[in-house]
């Protein structure tokens, strides 16, 4: 288990360099730079020259690349070309409208799925299979900024229960709950089809299992053997979990530019229209070792969830 659990530990450092790598080609790959946009189209060559070489852009790409990585060991993410404040700043002020609004996305996504998933795989055929059936197709089917348009349309604009857009003037607070809600519904529905189908999957495999006809035999109760049912089918849903907490990072993207919500995606688009190269980079960084790190506590969750999967040391 300590060795699988070391690769894992490399392989995350790995996938880490790999992607932070092509972060830094991409970025620098799409047309124009942080000096002409911020220069305008009145600005003379020189004065833009000028400006490319204040902000280090007229380095070398490989110059550039040993500063990038040379800083990022030293845990520096640079300053901001646009805000004209250390990167580090603008993610920290940022980064709580975002891990709220993924947190209650996947509270909501866990609480909804998983018993859509267990009541569908404990009865199949059933009114809860039929109803999980149909809200996973339909969900899967459609993008999430339908689903958060329609919930504006419905619950904001005609009903009037939700504001529209934005956060309150106080910013992030227990009021703002109220305002994050829409939001977290439109990206737990995606999240809750997904669990809802494996968590179904997983059930339905447990119910043929040697030791359900066991306890059936022995008289045990409905209720009995669908927690038993439920306790063997649960670690099969961990590594999903993993990988919904992880894209929900990704997925605040779209969901805040839709509700108007100042977040890590709302940041990500402004750097990358600005050609704020060390905004996009200390984005991609966090999003990226957020993922990677639930993915390795996912794993180790797991080993220590299901005996059978633990290596010998």
């Amino acid at each position: 288990m300590t060795r699988y659990l070391l690769g894992q530990l490399v392989s995350l450092v790995l996938t880490l360099w790999v992607v932070l790598t092509l972060v830094f080609l991409a970025v620098r790959a799409l047309p124009g730079d942080a000096a002409t946009i911020m220069g305008g189209i009145d600005s003379s060559a020189e004065s833009i020259a000028e400006m490319r070489r204040s902000l280090g852009l007229a380095a070398t790409l490989s110059d550039q690349y040993v500063s990038f990585v040379g800083d990022l060991v030293q845990g520096d993410l640079g300053d901001s070309i646009r805000e004209r404040r250390p990167v580090t700043a603008v993610l920290l002020d940022r980064l709580p409208v975002t891990l709220t609004l993924a947190a209650m996305a996947f509270v909501i996504s866990i609480v909804f799925g998983l018993a859509l998933g267990l009541a569908a795989g404990l009865r199949p055929g059933g009114f809860f299979d039929r109803l999980t059936t149909g809200f996973a197709t339909v969900a899967l089917s459609l993008p999430e900024f339908w689903f958060g348009f329609i919930l504006i349309l419905v619950f904001a604009v005609q009903l009037g229960w939700f504001p529209v857009l934005g956060l309150p003037p106080t910013g992030l607070s227990l009021r703002s709950s109220w305002h994050m809600l829409l939001p977290a519904v439109t990206l737990a529905i995606p999240r809750a089809a997904q669990l809802a189908r494996l968590g179904r999957a997983r059930v339905l495999e447990e119910r043929s299992s040697d030791y359900v006809r066991t306890a059936r035999s022995k008289g045990l109760s409905a209720g009995r053997i669908g927690r038993h049912i439920a306790s063997n089918a649960l670690p099969g849903i961990v590594p999903l979990l993993a990988l919904e907490l992880g894209g929900l990072l990704t997925g605040t993207i779209v969901v805040e530019q839709v509700f108007g919500l100042p977040g890590l995606g709302a940041t990500l688009l402004g750097g990358i229209s600005a050609r704020d190269y060390p905004v996009v980079q200390g984005v991609t960084i966090l999003a990226v070792v957020i993922y990677v790190g639930v993915n390795w506590l996912a794993d180790v969750t797991q080993l220590i969830a299901d005996p059978r999967l633990r290596a010998p040391a």
